[in-house]
């Protein structure tokens, strides 16, 4: 599978509910596709402060895991965001142990960011991911584009659902019940 490699674009906090914040992630190189995830306030918090080079007078959560890491003799390589599924990305963080033996980990994305600005390690997506889930309508100064329903969660629908049904847009409601429902069904036949 191809990596393309990626960088913080961007966060914002127009989101709604006020405690989300959509994260732009941007391919560096030529073609400059963009993702977004959709983190919570503390995720958030902590990539603002690996961004800004923070060093809390403490550890946060985020240096105490690479200090561990420093102490155990692990090196991070890089992490790569293998897919989305139902507003949630996953991702692999690439560690190198003492013996030269590299380990992929399960991780949350938030965390890989977070830990990459940190540490200084670089970001890939798989290039399916990239084409599926990159962002579209992208106005001319950025601020404007349209989500993929994948990279959103099942509350998110529900709330464009009535806002769609509120402003009398039925075809993109019943688009949004359908993905609705088979991801409720989709819960129930994992239970």
């Amino acid at each position: 599978m191809k990596e393309i490699e990626v960088k913080i674009l961007d966060m914002s906090t127009v989101l709604r509910p006020s405690n989300s914040f959509a994260l732009v992630l941007e391919e560096v190189g030529v073609e400059k596709r963009k993702l977004a995830l959709i983190i919570g306030a503390a995720e958030a918090q902590s990539i603002k402060m690996g961004e800004m080079n923070y060093r809390p007078p403490r550890p946060f959560t985020h240096d105490l895991m690479l200090h561990v890491m420093e102490a155990g003799g692990l090196e991070c390589e890089k992490a790569v965001i293998y897919e989305v599924k139902n507003g949630i990305y996953y991702s692999y963080f690439y560690i190198r142990r003492a013996d030269g033996e590299v380990e992929a980990v399960d991780a949350r994305t938030s965390d890989v960011v977070a830990l990459s600005l940190r540490a200084k390690f670089p970001l890939y997506v798989y290039e399916d991911v990239l084409e599926r889930e990159q962002l579209r309508n992208v106005s001319t100064d950025g601020s404007i584009y349209t989500l993929t329903v994948n990279s959103v969660d099942l509350d998110t629908l529900k709330k464009a659902m009535e806002e769609a049904v509120a402003s009398e847009d039925y075809e993109r409601a019943s688009q949004l019940r359908d993905e609705i429902r088979k991801r409720e069904q989709e819960q129930k036949d994992e239970n």
